[in-house]
């Protein structure tokens, strides 16, 4: 992988990356904790004077809990992004305890709550606002003329998105990672694969129609191919009146976790709600929705093909006040 070549990283660390990706580990996977790990090691640089395995080894716990206390209150990181960064430490320590070579003072880290930010209303979408989505989603309201030539092309696709969002909680890289081959229109399922698990979600008929008719309404020559590895949500070329197609990958170009951050925007904005709902807020939704359902922490834990339950505290908390 290019980008471990290019890094500063001691040789251990790189070793342990390259382990990584034998494990076939996804490229966006191996980037996120290259950069984690490039600025954990240049703070051990300035803290320790030095980086070498000697020095990484015999870190305490206090050492790890000095460099989370920067992220959090000098940097303003989320708690979520803390969080992240401990993993990826937590990783590179198992990875040489196992080995028998050092002991992980992330397991006294661990003990520590990072506290996550009471949720509150503003979190979710009102049965209100779902209402006032869909049916702006389906109005011409607020296009221009140009606008309105295209969006014969797009309101599927994009209705289809809000629906895997608000209905079935997929995460904003799930849906864009979304390939035809896990798309199943004869059983009405799609299967969707995360970091942890995979997992198949049935689909209401209504639900399917809408995905379909989105699928239908790509032109031939640049739909994607049925039971092949193509994406299922498609960029669209709005100057050319079309999706997009990749020629050097003679694929369909796949529709970017950003693109989808911005139509989501565009479409709350047009239907007239309050600024900021993002596709979490939509994932909130459907998450608070099944707990109101009387649905158990397991039972959402597979739903939503999560490794533990952890991040579903707040919102059974958030419930119960």
């Amino acid at each position: 992988m290019e980008e471990l070549y290019k890094t500063s990283l001691p040789s251990f660390v790189k070793d342990y990356l390259v382990s990584l990706i034998n494990k076939q580990r996804k490229a966006s996977t191996i980037k996120r904790y290259i950069y984690d790990l490039e600025d954990f090691f240049f703070w051990l640089k300035i803290e320790k004077g030095d980086r070498s395995f000697a020095t990484w080894s015999k870190l305490a716990p206090v050492d790890i809990y000095t460099y989370l206390s920067i992220l959090t209150e000098h940097r303003k990181y989320q708690p979520r992004t803390t969080k992240r960064v401990l993993t990826v430490l937590n990783q590179l320590y198992k990875y040489y305890d196992n080995l028998g070579l050092s002991k992980n003072p992330i397991l006294e880290i661990n003990k520590i709550d990072i506290k996550e930010p009471t949720m509150t209303k503003h979190d979710f979408l009102t049965e209100k606002e779902i209402q006032q989505l869909f049916s702006s989603l389906r109005s011409n309201h607020d296009l221009s003329e140009n606008q309105l030539k295209t969006r014969h092309f797009i309101v599927d696709r994009n209705e289809a998105i809000f629906i895997l969002f608000l209905f079935y909680g997929l995460s904003l890289q799930e849906l864009t990672n979304l390939k035809m081959n896990e798309v199943h229109f004869e059983t009405n399922t799609i299967t969707v694969a995360s970091i942890e698990h995979q997992r198949t979600i049935k689909l209401s008929l209504a639900h399917k129609q809408v995905l379909y008719k989105y699928y239908d309404t790509i032109p031939i020559p640049v739909r994607p191919r049925y039971h092949e590895n193509d994406p299922f949500f498609v960029a669209f070329d709005f100057q050319r009146g079309t999706y997009r197609w990749v020629y050097e990958t003679n694929k369909p170009k796949k529709l970017t976790d950003i693109a989808v951050q911005r139509m989501i925007q565009k479409e709350i904005k047009r239907a007239s709600l309050r600024k900021g709902i993002s596709a979490q807020h939509l994932r909130n939704t459907y998450i608070l929705t099944e707990i109101l359902k009387g649905k158990t922490s397991s039972t959402i834990q597979r739903q939503l093909g999560l490794k533990t339950d952890i991040s579903l505290k707040k919102y059974f908390h958030y419930k119960s006040e």
